[in-house]
């Protein structure tokens, strides 16, 4: 058994590397369509009066090489360990990443386990409830909040809760009292309430939707109807039967929603000007800082890589009928 679970671990993560360097290599061929450079878009007045300017700095970062060539480089460099330099920050990328990670984390952590439990709670009731008015409205009311885009819920609570009721800060992550005082976390969680409660609130349907189904696919299984028919309680059928079996397939959703927060965090970071990898994305593409880019979607590919990969173990994890690796 362990020999076919080793096979199955080395095999994975082959899988996982072919599918890594194919992300790559879109991520570069895209990026390389994109029309305008940095010199162009953030200093074009340099360039249209110094031309030698953009040719020193085309040689600099290599971009007077072929296309294959700087495909190649980039390639090689990845497996070595090195994302390149940011043309804005003229700083490493992996450095510049990582440190917009850790702020991105801090409201995308929280977001997703509010999103996950109440999607999980509602979902299943509404399953559960299934034909019923309560049903009926918890599901359009999710219809329309998964309708709206997470902007437009930006920019309400910025009015509502900032400017109306002036109860949160319209931006930012800490106060001005920072620069003298130092960062206070309890600054920080201020800030970061309107992002996590906008991020939770437009993430809520989809896991929502998945659960509802799940929980109708599970009372349609025959086990919940040979325990209605031996007399057991409703309840225990939904706690011991129903609710465990449609939660397996959450596992997977709430990885893969983890790491498409990351991206789907663009709008809200670039609204509440909160400092993580959505706002430095935004920058980025202004200022058509290809490497940046390219480091920010490698580490996206990364996240829901890692994900998948989880969700694979927590499923025999969660249900020992699931042996990793058994098929083969």
């Amino acid at each position: 058994m362990n020999t076919f679970k080793n096979y199955y671990f080395f095999k994975r993560i082959l899988y996982c590397a072919v599918v890594f360097l194919i992300s790559a290599s879109i991520t570069f061929a895209v990026l390389h369509l994109m029309p305008g450079d940095y010199i162009q878009s953030l200093m074009p007045y340099i360039a249209e009066i110094n031309p030698e300017f953009s040719e020193l700095f085309k040689e600099k970062f290599g971009l007077d090489r072929s296309l294959f060539e700087q495909y190649a480089l980039y390639i090689t460099n990845i497996f070595q360990g090195n994302w390149g330099y940011s043309f804005q920050y003229g700083a490493p990328v992996f450095d510049i990443i990582a440190e917009k990670l850790f702020w991105t984390m801090v409201i995308l952590l929280p977001a997703t386990v509010l999103s996950a439990v109440a999607g999980i709670v509602i979902g299943s009731y509404s399953g559960w409830k299934n034909g019923s008015k309560t049903d009926v409205c918890l599901l359009n009311a999710m219809v329309f909040i998964g309708a709206v885009p997470s902007y437009w819920w930006a920019i309400m609570a910025i009015l509502v809760f900032s400017y109306s009721l002036g109860l949160f800060p319209l931006g930012g992550f800490v106060s001005l009292d920072a620069l003298t005082s130092g960062i206070d976390p309890l600054d920080v969680l201020h800030h970061a309430v309107l992002p996590i409660l906008v991020l939770t609130v437009s993430s809520i349907p989809g896991t929502y939707y998945f659960m509802r189904n799940s929980m109708l696919m599970t009372l349609g299984e025959g086990y919940i109807l040979t325990a209605r028919a031996k007399g057991v309680e409703e309840k225990n059928i939904l706690r011991h039967h129903a609710l465990k079996n449609a939660m397996l397939p959450m596992i997977t959703v709430v990885s893969l929603q983890c790491a498409h927060m990351i991206t789907g965090s663009i709008f809200i970071e670039t609204i509440f000007s909160w400092p993580g990898l959505g706002l430095l994305t935004f920058d980025a593409l202004s200022a058509r800082d290809l490497p940046l880019l390219e480091g920010i979607f490698l580490m996206d590919t990364l996240v829901v890589i890692v994900a998948n990969f989880a969700a694979d173990l927590l499923y025999s994890m969660a249900d020992p009928r699931i042996q990793v690796g058994s098929h083969e």
